[in-house]
This record gives C-alpha cells, sequence and structure tokens, in this order.
C-alpha cells in the first residue's frame, strides 16, 4: 500500500508476508511424514515420495532403491571388516592340572604321570587321559574347566522342551562346537560348549538376535546328547555364498535382500563366516514362537580363488 512521506512523494511500503515462517514450520512436519533412506549417500532426494515400498528393512534402517542396498550392505561388510582382529590365543592363569589337584580330585603321581604322557606324544589333552586312566569323574574335569573360564556349567537333565534350533544355523552349531541350550521368557540365550568358551561368537550372537547371552560348559557325554537332540531341531532355510572379494559378497547379499524384501535384515561377522539372517515380517523376530519359515540365513565367505 502506497504512503506518503514529508515530501509528498509516494513511496510503497514493503508487506511482511508470514508465508516464509509457515513454510519453516511446515517443512520439517512434512519431511518426518516420509521414511528416510538408511544409505547415507542416498541421492534420490524428492524421488522416494514417489516409491512405492516399505521393504527392505536392514538393521532397522529403510532403503529406498536397489542401488541403495547394495551400498548400505557394502558399508555393513567394511564395518565387520574393520572390527575384526585375530584373537589372542587364551591363556588360564591356573593349569587345569593344578585346578584338579588344588581340588583334590587327582594326586601328584597322578598329574606327574599325566604330563608324562603329554611328554611322549599322547592325542589325549590332559584332563581328558586323567578320565581315561586315573579314574578322574567327567563331572569333576567339567567343573574344573568352569572355574578356569569362570563361566557356568549347565545340565543337560534340567533343559526342558526341545533346543532352540531356529535361533542359528546348524552350519556355526558344528563349525564352532556349540549349542543353543535354552531361550528363557526373560531374553536369555544360553549357549553350551564342551571344554572352552568362545567368547566372539557368543558376542556375534547376542549382536544378531538381542538377547542377552550366556556361555556355559556342558560334560562331553551331556554335550554330545545335545548336539544329537539340536540335530533334530527344525532350521530356517540357509544359503551359502563363496565369493572372490568384499564387492562380490555385498553384490550376492544385495540381490537377496531385494529378492526377499524383508521386514529386517542384521548383518555379522563369525569369525571367517559372515553371517545375514533376513526376516519376512516382524513377527519372525520374536525369537521364542518365530517359525522358520519366516527366516533365512544367508551364510557368505570370500575366498581367494587361485
Amino acid at each position: 500500500m502506497p504512503v506518503l512521506n514529508s515530501s509528498g512523494d509516494a513511496q510503497y511500503e514493503p508487506r511482511i508476508s508470514a508465508q516464509p515462517q509457515l513454510m519453516a514450520e511446515t517443512a520439517p512436519r512434512r519431511a518426518r511424514a516420509f521414511p528416510v533412506c538408511a544409505n547415507p549417500r542416498c541421492a534420490s532426494g524428492w524421488l522416494q515420495l514417489w516409491r512405492k515400498r516399505g521393504v527392505p528393512v536392514v538393521e532397522g534402517g529403510w532403503l529406498c532403491s536397489p542401488a541403495c542396498t547394495r551400498a548400505r550392505v557394502e558399508d555393513l561388510l567394511r564395518r565387520e571388516q574393520a572390527e575384526a582382529r585375530p584373537a589372542p590365543p587364551h591363556r588360564h592363569r591356573v593349569p587345569i592340572g593344578l585346578t584338579l589337584l588344588t581340588q583334590g580330585w587327582i594326586t601328584h603321581q597322578d598329574l606327574k604321570d599325566a604330563l608324562e604322557a603329554q611328554r611322549k606324544g599322547s592325542r589325549l589333552r590332559l584332563g581328558e587321559w586323567l578320565v581315561a586312566h586315573r579314574g578322574l569323574k567327567e563331572e569333576q574335569l567339567t567343573q574344573a574347566l568352569g572355574l578356569q573360564w569362570s563361566c557356568p556349567v549347565f545340565s543337560l537333565e534340567k533343559q526342558a522342551g526341545s533346543l532352540p534350533a531356529n535361533i542359528v544355523p546348524r552350519l556355526f552349531s558344528e563349525s564352532f562346537g556349540f549349542v543353543p541350550l535354552r531361550l528363557t521368557a526373560s531374553g536369555r540365550l544360553y549357549l553350551a560348549f564342551e571344554d572352552r568358551i568362545d567368547h566372539s561368537l557368543a558376542l556375534a550372537m547376542e549382536r544378531m538376535v538381542g538377547l542377552q547371552v550366556v556361555a556355559g560348559l556342558l560334560g562331553a557325554t551331556e554335550f554330545r546328547e545335545a548336539q544329537r537332540l539340536f540335530a533334530q531341531g527344525h532350521f530356517a532355510r540357509a544359503r551359502l555364498i563363496e565369493a572372490g572379494n568384499l564387492e562380490l559378497l555385498a553384490e550376492a547379499f544385495s540381490r537377496q535382500i531385494e529378492k526377499e524384501k524383508p521386514a529386517e535384515a542384521r548383518l555379522v561377522r563369525v569369525h571367517d563366516l559372515v553371517w545375514l539372517r533376513l526376516w519376512r515380517d516382524m513377527e519372525s523376530r520374536d525369537h521364542a514362537q518365530a517359525a522358520v519359515s519366516g527366516i533365512e540365513d544367508v551364510i557368505g565367505s570370500v575366498v581367494r580363488f587361485p
């Protein structure tokens, strides 16, 4: 609207519009109404609004396109590669023979004879030799190993119901020597090992399933029986992939994710293998009730071909 100044000339008074402020207030609200791609380098921008897909979701983040799925998977593989460090060999502060001797389960002569057998090339480990040749009870050896590793000793007799076979691929149980023993309503997963605790594997399991993992030991006889019972369970479908390098493995993983369109997927490294688990729906994330039909495992490795 024009106004007159002191000299009588007409001037136009600038009007202050509320529109920019309104846009500033509504823009964040509008942005929050649409999903944000989990790929930090996504260049789709406003084109995301036209993508009619709510899946796949990888580690809690939606991915808007196959290209973003590939980029995200490659980032996760590089994360696992960077965090992989060879664990130093575990050294117990107290040798198993001295532990058994301190508990009064063997004599000095028993220990001397076992060490002599080791020196002469016995294929039995010291504890196994004492069980076989000096009457040491298997339960006593397991208790001594539990003291060495500062871990609980489990009993298969107290195990109620079937072993949770849907919690881990059978290949891992057989390759790394453990059995998922029990899954509690409070969210604890008990992993049983025979004579040593694989802390790296227990941590990988904890990251994958999102449960508190308690690792302990089973006696040799009970452990073999637990393996037999576990092998009778129903397992999720597993797919094995070998690739010549990390980029090819990322391509294979991302193709599988795009094919299955999982409601959630997670990726962890288990020693020299990479474990990708796909959940087809969120109900399948309930480990106690999940049907194996809602889960697929993809196990990958990088092989240096000659």
